[in-house]
């Protein structure tokens, strides 16, 4: 595939996320395709794969992707971005409040076909993490609260 048309498959790739569209997103997807989000796991196929962006879908919501850089080799990409997104629900056992939260993301997408046939998301889960939890009352503003 030459760098354009992978670009239009992430392109819509990030739209149907962004759109919580399931079916779009899938759609650019291979049926045999390997998601290994670094420490959620490795599934394979649509059907282990669905239920993981449904559950994206359902914590979080108005998530924004701004490009930062990148590069393409013969049938695979490397796309680093920022992400901002408000977190609904539990994310990493840490509850989201509606927290805003910023991160990068590095994607590294294989393709077969037209489509991502592999794709590993690395995320910096330490500012995540420190985002959401600096967003939670503290037990003596808790205790205050009483």
């Amino acid at each position: 595939m030459t760098p354009e048309e992978m670009d239009d498959v992430l392109a819509r790739h990030f739209a149907g996320e962004e759109a919580h569209d399931l079916d779009a997103v899938l759609a650019t997807l291979t049926e045999d395709i390997e998601h290994d989000v670094v420490g959620l796991g490795v599934r394979k196929g649509h059907a282990e794969v669905a239920p993981l962006y449904q559950l994206l879908f359902d914590g979080a919501t108005d998530e924004v992707y701004a490009p930062i850089r990148r590069m393409h080799g013969e049938n695979f990409l490397v796309d680093e971005v920022m992400m901002t997104q408000r977190v609904l629900g539990d994310l990493y056992g840490v509850p989201g409040n509606g927290t805003v939260v910023t991160a990068r993301l590095l994607h590294v997408c294989e393709f077969r076909d037209g489509l991502i046939s592999r794709e590993n998301v690395w995320m910096d889960t330490a500012a995540i993490l420190t985002q959401l939890t600096a967003a939670q009352p503290s037990a003596e503003a808790e205790a205050n609260a009483d």
